[in-house]
C-alpha cells in the first residue's frame, strides 16, 4: 500500500557523480578528510542523469513526483532535461548553478546583483518552481577562497532573492542544518551564516507574507542536534508562509509541530534529500535509534542510500488521521509548488487557511 494519495517528495537529487577513479583522477592534490576536499574534487567533474536509479526506488515506495534541486556542483540545464522528458514525474527548482560556475572558475566577477539577473532570467522561462536548494546568496569565489559576510550583508542578499521569488510567484528555499562532511561549508562556505540561524527567517518572512519559505531539511540535515530544529519550529508557529521539510526527522521530531495549533500537519512538507552523500548512521538502544549524517572517515558513500525506506518508516509510526498524512505527505506541497495533481478535492484545507478564500489542492 503506498504511503498516500500523491506522494511527492520535495527535495531530490537526480544527479550523481561518477565514483572511483573518475574521482580520483580530479582529486586535488592536498591532504586532510576525503569530505574537505571534496568541493575542489567536485568541480572538475561532470554530474550525470541518476534517473534510472530514482524511478526504480519510485517505484518501490510509491513516490509519485519529485522536486528536483541542484546541489553544488549540480546543474539547473539538467534537471530541466530530466523534467521535459518526464513532466508527470519532475518539477525542478533552480540555483542559478551556471552563473555560480562561471564565477568560481574566474570567467565573471559574483554580485548579488550578478545572481538576482541570472534568476530572473531562469524564472521569467516559467520552467521553475522554486529558487533552491538554499538561496544563492553567499558570495561565489574559487573553491578555495572563501570569504565571510556579515549578519548585514547575508540578510540584505537573502532579502533580493526572495524579492526576485515574489516577481515570479515562486517559493524560496533556505538551508538549515549541517551534514557534517563538508568542510567548506561551514559559517563562511557556501551554505553560510544564515544556515546556522533559523530565527533571521522571521525578518524575512515578515517582509514578504505572500512568498512561500521552505526550510530545507527543517533543521535536522544530519546529526542529532535539536537547536536548528526547535528554531525552525519557532519560525514555523509566527508565519502562515513558511513550512518545513520533515523527510529527515525521526518520529519523535514530528510530535511538536503536530501538537502546534500554529503549526500542525498543513505546515510540514516531506522532503528527504533523496540522491545526496548521507548515509543512516545506526546507534540502537540510544536517541535517536538512526539518524541520516555523512561519515567523514569513510568519505562520500558509493552505493545509493536509501533514504525513502528509513523515512517512511519513521513517519508511519505516528498515529495520524491519513488525511493528515496525506498533506505531509504530498497536499501540502501540491499547493507551495503550484504542482498538478490527478483529481481536485484529495486533499482537506490546510488548517491555517480555513475560512479564507482560498481553494485547496
Amino acid at each position: 500500500m503506498k504511503a498516500g494519495r500523491f506522494v511527492i517528495d520535495t527535495h531530490v537529487h537526480a544527479q550523481r557523480f561518477a565514483a572511483g577513479k573518475a574521482v580520483a583522477e580530479h582529486a586535488p592534490p592536498t591532504g586532510g578528510s576525503r569530505w574537505g576536499t571534496l568541493g575542489k574534487t567536485m568541480s572538475g567533474l561532470e554530474p550525470y542523469d541518476n534517473t534510472a536509479r530514482l524511478e526504480y526506488d519510485m517505484e518501490c515506495y510509491g513516490v509519485d513526483m519529485c522536486v528536483l534541486l541542484p546541489a553544488f556542483g549540480m546543474t539547473d540545464e539538467l534537471d530541466l532535461e530530466i523534467v521535459e522528458r518526464s513532466p508527470d514525474k519532475y518539477v525542478a527548482a533552480c540555483g542559478a548553478t551556471d552563473y555560480i560556475r562561471r564565477c568560481r572558475t574566474g570567467e565573471e566577477e559574483w554580485s548579488i546583483d550578478g545572481v538576482c539577473a541570472e534568476l530572473d532570467r531562469l524564472l521569467a522561462t516559467g520552467r521553475f518552481v522554486a529558487i533552491g536548494e538554499s538561496l544563492p546568496y553567499m558570495p561565489a569565489t574559487s573553491w578555495g577562497d572563501p570569504r565571510p559576510v556579515s549578519q548585514a550583508e547575508a540578510i540584505e542578499n537573502v532579502l533580493r532573492i526572495v524579492e526576485v521569488a515574489q516577481r515570479h510567484g515562486v517559493a524560496a528555499r533556505m538551508h538549515t542544518g549541517a551534514p557534517m562532511g563538508y568542510a567548506m561549508a561551514y559559517s563562511y562556505g557556501f551554505i553560510g551564516p544564515v544556515n546556522w540561524n533559523p530565527l533571521w527567517m522571521h525578518d524575512v518572512a515578515t517582509a514578504f507574507p505572500d512568498v512561500p519559505i521552505v526550510f530545507d531539511h527543517g533543521g535536522m540535515q544530519a546529526h542529532w542536534y535539536e537547536r536548528f530544529y526547535d528554531e525552525v519550529v519557532h519560525v514555523l508557529a509566527a508565519h502562515d508562509n513558511v513550512y518545513a521539510e520533515a523527510g529527515l526527522w525521526w518520529r519523535e521530531l514530528y510530535e511538536k509541530p503536530l501538537t502546534d495549533p500554529n503549526i500542525g500537519p498543513s505546515k510540514l512538507l516531506w522532503g528527504t534529500d533523496w540522491g545526496a552523500s548521507m548515509q543512516i548512521y545506526s546507534q540502537p538502544g540510544r536517541q535517536p535509534p538512526s539518524y541520516a549524517v555523512q561519515l567523514r572517515d569513510e568519505g562520500p558513500p558509493a552505493y545509493q542510500v536509501d533514504y525513502w525506506g528509513w523515512s517512511l518508516r519513521e513517519l508511519s509510526g505516528i498515529r495520524l488521521s491519513q488525511d493528515d498524512m496525506n498533506l505531509i505527505l504530498g497536499g501540502n506541497a501540491a499547493r507551495v509548488f503550484g504542482l498538478d495533481v490527478p483529481h481536485t478535492r484529495l486533499f482537506k484545507p490546510p488548517s491555517h487557511e480555513v475560512g479564507r478564500k482560498r481553494v485547496p489542492a
